[in-house]
Formats: C-alpha cells, structure tokens, sequence
C-alpha cells in the first residue's frame, strides 16, 4: 500500500473521476518534506501526483483502497493597499447584454498555511470540482476579519494497493 497526494487545484483542472474500488494510475514524485509536514499530522503521503508543474519521475498503477480529504487551517490577513483602490470598474465582453461590476477594497486578503493543522475526512471517492458553465456559483462569502482562521481543502490523500 502506498499513500499518494493529490492537489486539489490540479485535480479540479483536469483529473478524472474515481472511487475506492477503482483502478487508477497516476505519474508521481517523491514528496518534499514541506509537503509531509503540511499534511501533518493527518498524513504522511510518499509521492505527490503530478500533471502540470514538474515531469513525473516514475508511475504507480493499482486499486484505491481509500481516499480523504485533507484540509489545512489557513490564517487569514488583509494587508492594505500599496495604491488607493481604484473606483468601480465594469467588466463586459463585446456585444454581451451583461457587465459586472467590481468594487475593490483597500486591502488585499491573502492567507497563510499553519503547518501542523491537517485533518482528513474519509470520502467515496474524488470527482472533478470544475463547475458546469451552465451551473449557478455558490454565494460568495463575506471577507474574514484579519487573523481569522478557516480551513481550506489542499488535496486528497489516496491510498493505493499497488500492481
């Protein structure tokens, strides 16, 4: 058995569907130990799956005896501007009847991952989360206050009994 790590934003681009019971085969590296300890103390996957930013060193090939999903706490921040915020600006594609309008804010949120908060949570299986173009979006959150802790979903660890 070995235990392999998919990143969410990889898989959500272009991975294909699967459940524990399928035969899968994914091109991998070694896990870095960043990666180890971000997935701590939840998991410790051996190889990463890639099929964007690095060539795969080698492939593994078996069936999916489980699959979780591993999300990590993040420390949300807003850092202010550098420049004033600009007003609103109306974007529209040409001859479309719709525009949207945005109004950006005088900070920029960004996060931080707390190395050390991983937890996993049992799934059937992993699917692709690229939304149908035709599919409502979900409402969007209000912004977290600065220093507020969420969690995020960083990837799927699946656990694979090789051929």
């Amino acid at each position: 058995m070995v235990d392999v790590l998919l990143w969410e934003w990889e898989w959500a681009c272009c991975g294909e569907p699967f459940a524990v019971g399928d035969r899968v085969e994914f091109g991998v590296v070694d896990a870095e130990k960043g990666v180890r300890e971000l997935c701590a103390p939840a998991a410790d996957p051996v190889f990463v799956e890639t099929h964007h930013e690095r060539e795969p060193e080698l492939r593994i090939s078996g069936v999916v005896r489980s699959v979780a999903a591993l999300t990590v706490a993040h420390r949300m921040m807003r850092l202010p501007r550098r420049q004033p915020a600009p007003g609103i600006t109306r974007f529209s594609s040409p001859g479309a009847e719709w525009a949207i309008e945005v109004r950006p804010t005088p900070y920029v949120l960004t996060s931080e991952q707390l190395i050390g908060t991983a937890q996993s949570e049992p799934l059937e299986g992993v699917s692709r989360a690229v939304e149908d173009d035709d599919a409502e979006p979900a409402p969007r959150e209000a912004d977290p206050a600065d220093g507020d802790i969420r969690r995020h979903l960083v990837g799927y660890l699946v656990t694979i009994d090789e051929d």
